[in-house]
C-alpha cells in the first residue's frame, strides 16, 4: 500500500513539521538525522547509559529543521508520498540585486591609497549568499570577510533592512564596527562597554546577547562571523529560538567543523555552503602570505627512569624505550601538565622565540594553550608581551597591545590561542609560534591563519609548530599534518634534542668565560 498524502508544514525560518509520516518511515528519519555527539564516549551520561550519545535533528513528532528540507524532500517523494507544503512564514521577503566589484569605490582603502575594489571571488561568495538568501560562505582567513560582510550589509540595507553582526569577541567588535563606519555604513555596537542600538547595523557578540536575547528581534538578519561557533549551545540557541523569525541568515568561516554533529548544528542554523574560498587558492592569487611550517618535535629524554624500570620493576621481557615513553604518562593531563612545566623546555622556546626575534623582520606571535605555561615562557623574554584573558581583560587594552605590530620589527606576543587564535586580524606577523595547541581542526586552522594575512613589506610567514615525541604529543602532531597536507600547506618535520642543544650553548658560553 502507498504512504498516501503528507504535509510539510514550515514553522518559521528554522523549524518545520512533517504531518501523515507512517510510523516506519518516522523511525526511519529519526535514525538517520541522529548524530552522534563529538566525544560523545567521554560524557556521563553516554556512560551511564542515560543518554545514546546522539543529537538529533529529527524528532519523534515529526518536527525538524527547515534547512534540511533540500535533503528530505526527496526521501519523502521515494517514499511514494504526495507531499503539500504549506508555508506559514512571512511572504514579503526582500531579494537584493547582486553587488557589483565597485559597491565601495567611493572610499579609498588606507593602506593602498586606492578605490576599494571588491576582488572575483569576494563577489562570488556575497552574490552566491544573495541568490539564495541564507548559507556560508567559507574563506579563508584574510580573505577579507568583514568586507564581505559589509557588502552584504549593504546590499540589504539599501532596501532598509537590518543587521545583526555577531562576531566571537569584544576585539572582534571594535575591528568590524570600524570597516564598517570606514565603508560608509551607519553601525553600532552592542557590548558591555557599549549598547548602541539606534544603528542600521549592529556589531555583536553572542556573550553579549545572552543576557538579552529579546534584542535579536530587533533585526531583519543576522549574519554570523566565524559561524563555526554555531556548534556551542549559546550562539547557537540565539540564533534558531530567539531569531527563528529572521528571513536572512549568513554565516561566514574559514573553517567549518569535522564532526559531523557539529557541522550538521551550523547547517541548522544558517544553511548549507554557498560559496567556498580556499586559503591555498588565494596563496596562488599572492592575495595570501605564501607560508612554510617547520613542524618542530622536541624529545624527551627518559632514559634514566626507563633503565630504572628495566632493573627493578620490569617482569619478563622489559617493553622498548619507545614503549616506555607512549605508556609514562597515565593520560593527556599528566603529559600536558608535565611539558608545560618542565623548565629547560620552556628555556629552549624561549631562546628559540629570540632567535627569531633577533632576525630582520623579527615580530612573532606564538599562541600557547595554557595561562600558566603562558607566564612562564613570557619571563623567559626580555621585553615579551602576554595577552590572556585574565591579565589583559579590557579588548580595548589587547588591541594596543596587537597595533605595535605595526610599527615594530622586533615585538613579541604571547598569546593564548583562546583569545588571538580565531578572528584576529594583524598583518605583519612574520613569524607565528604555535606549542602544543592540541588536534582541534578549527583551532589548528585557524590559529594558521593568524599569519597569512599580507602588507606592504609582507609576502611570506614562518610557522613553527612545537610539539613532543611523548604518546598524545606525537598523535597530536600527525593529525595536524594531516591538516596541512588537506589544506595544501607545505611543511618540514624536524626532531630537535633541545637538551643537547641547550647544553652545548652553555658550554660555548662558558668557553669564552
Amino acid at each position: 500500500m502507498k504512504p498516501g498524502y503528507l504535509k510539510i508544514k514550515i514553522l518559521d525560518e528554522v523549524s518545520m513539521a512533517i504531518v501523515g509520516l507512517r510510523d516506519d518511515h518516522l523511525k526511519e528519519l529519526y535514525d538517520r538525522y541522529g548524530i552522534f555527539a563529538s566525544n560523545y564516549f567521554f560524557q556521563p551520561k553516554f556512560k551511564l547509559g542515560q543518554w545514546d550519545g546522539k543529537i538529533r535533528y529529527f524528532y519523534k513528532d515529526g518536527k525538524t529543521y527547515l534547512y534540511l528540507l533540500e535533503d528530505i524532500l526527496p526521501r519523502l517523494i521515494k517514499y511514494g508520498y504526495k507531499v503539500e507544503i504549506v508555508d506559514q512564514r512571512e511572504e514579503n521577503v526582500i531579494v537584493p540585486g547582486f553587488v557589483s566589484a565597485d559597491i565601495f569605490s567611493n572610499i579609498i582603502h588606507p593602506d593602498t591609497g586606492q578605490p576599494i575594489i571588491l576582488r572575483p571571488d569576494q563577489l562570488q561568495g556575497i552574490n552566491a549568499l544573495i541568490e539564495h538568501g541564507y548559507g556560508i560562505c567559507i574563506a579563508g582567513t584574510g580573505a577579507g570577510k568583514t568586507l564581505m560582510t559589509a557588502a552584504l550589509s549593504k546590499a540589504y540595507g539599501d532596501h532598509g533592512i537590518r543587521s545583526l553582526v555577531i562576531v566571537p569577541d569584544t576585539t572582534l567588535i571594535r575591528q568590524t564596527k570600524g570597516q564598517y563606519i570606514a565603508v560608509g555604513l551607519d553601525t553600532g555596537e552592542y557590548s558591555g562597554d557599549e549598547k548602541s542600538l539606534n544603528h542600521q547595523h549592529v556589531i555583536s557578540t553572542w556573550q553579549a546577547l545572552k543576557n538579552n536575547p529579546k534584542v535579536v528581534n530587533m533585526f531583519d538578519m543576522v549574519i554570523v562571523d566565524e559561524c563555526q561557533g554555531l556548534r556551542g549551545n549559546v550562539l547557537s540557541s540565539l540564533v534558531t529560538q530567539h531569531a527563528a523569525k529572521m528571513p536572512y541568515r549568513f554565516g561566514f568561516t574559514g573553517t567549518l567543523p569535522k564532526d559531523e554533529s557539529d557541522k550538521m548544528a551550523v547547517r541548522v542554523a544558517v544553511g548549507p555552503v554557498r560559496s567556498e574560498i580556499k586559503a591555498h587558492e588565494l596563496i596562488d592569487l599572492k592575495v595570501l602570505a605564501k607560508l612554510h611550517i617547520d613542524v618542530l618535535q622536541l624529545t624527551e629524554d627518559l632514559r634514566a627512569p626507563y633503565e630504572e624500570f628495566c632493573q627493578q620493576e620490569a617482569i619478563g621481557k622489559p617493553p622498548t624505550y619507545t614503549q616506555f615513553k607512549d605508556g609514562y604518562f597515565p593520560d593527556y593531563a599528566a603529559e600536558k601538565n608535565y611539558l608545560q612545566n618542565k623548565e629547560r623546555r620552556i628555556e629552549w622556546i624561549a631562546r628559540y622565540i629570540d632567535i627569531k626575534r633577533d632576525e630582520k623582520k623579527g615580530n612573532v606571535l606564538c599562541l600557547v594553550d595554557n595561562i600558566s605555561f603562558g607566564r612562564q615562557l613570557a619571563e623567559k623574554i626580555e621585553g615579551a608581551i602576554f595577552v590572556n584573558g585574565q591579565d589583559v581583560k579590557k579588548a580595548s587594552k589587547r588591541q594596543e597591545i596587537y597595533d605595535m605590530f605595526k610599527e615594530r620589527d622586533d615585538l613579541v606576543v604571547i598569546a593564548t590561542v583562546h583569545i588571538a587564535g580565531t578572528g584576529l586580524s594583524i598583518n605583519r606577523i612574520f613569524n607565528l609560534l604555535l606549542v602544543d595547541i592540541g588536534k582541534s581542526f578549527i583551532r589548528v586552522i585557524q590559529a594558521i591563519g593568524r599569519g597569512l594575512r599580507t602588507a606592504s613589506d609582507k609576502d611570506s610567514v614562518w610557522i613553527g609548530d612545537i610539539s613532543s615525541d611523548l604518546k598524545y604529543g606525537k598523535r597530536h602532531m600527525k593529525v595536524r599534518t594531516n591538516y596541512y597536507e588537506e589544506a595544501q600547506y607545505p611543511y618540514k618535520k624536524h626532531k630537535i634534542d633541545y637538551l643537547q642543544q641547550l647544553q652545548l650553548v652553555e658550554n660555548a658560553l662558558n668557553d669564552k668565560v
